[in-house]
């Protein structure tokens, strides 16, 4: 009680949360999973990967745990700049037991973690990318406690998802898709970022908000 008084997020507090159909481990050292990303994930899964999908900046493994689960997708490769954040995933992933055996981890900046041997070849890259401006207000919950490396992109929000839309098509197979989260008021800018794909669109999360950028190689 004494911790939910303090401002504690509840799933902090009972270090579990529910993301799709897993039940994870969270803690302080990644950001809570919410359902506008478990419709992230569905993007992905909705694509019936047969091959290599990656996950950037896994975070809590959420993303990459449930494509492990949902789709038959051959390797699934999940990267973290933090090691504290993969620690959670790792613990997740443990859980999972043999479900997530075609789960790989790797700490390093974006794309600099992917190994090099899937590069032109990748089937999906997802991402749940920091997109919040560092001007931007955040309720006190969510700044007091949830990682601000996870949150804050930058001066405008966007630099994270400029990186990974315009360093994609190097690793994506001919076909490929890039599916990334966004904030809703960044719609265009994201689009703009996507003059190297055939299709770009933004789908919309439960709420009708603009949300998710799926961009096809």
């Amino acid at each position: 009680m004494a911790r939910r008084e303090a401002g504690e997020p509840l799933q902090y507090v009972v270090s579990r949360w529910g993301f799709r159909t897993l039940d994870l481990y969270v803690d302080r050292r990644v950001l809570i999973p919410r359902p506008e990303t478990e419709i992230v994930a569905g993007a992905v899964i909705d694509l019936d990967p047969r091959g290599v999908v990656v996950d950037l900046g896994t975070g809590s493994g959420a993303i990459a745990l449930s494509v492990a689960v949902e789709t038959k997708a051959a390797r699934i490769i999940a990267t973290d700049a933090s090691a504290d954040a993969l620690a959670v995933a790792r613990a997740n992933l443990a859980g999972l037991g043999h479900r997530a055996t075609r789960v790989e981890l790797y700490e390093g900046d974006w794309f600099a973690a992917v190994p090099a041997d899937v590069r032109g070849g990748v089937d999906v890259i997802v991402s749940n990318p920091p997109y919040i401006a560092a001007h931007e207000d955040l309720p006190g919950e969510v700044a007091d406690w949830e990682p601000t490396t996870a949150l804050v992109a930058g001066a405008t929000g966007l630099e994270a998802i400029e990186r990974i839309a315009g360093e994609a098509p190097e690793w994506l197979r001919p076909g490929g898709t890039l599916v990334v989260e966004i904030a809703p008021h960044q719609r265009d800018a994201a689009l703009r970022l996507c003059t190297r794909y055939l299709h770009a669109e933004v789908r919309k999360d439960l709420t009708e908000r603009d949300r998710v950028l799926v961009a096809t190689r």
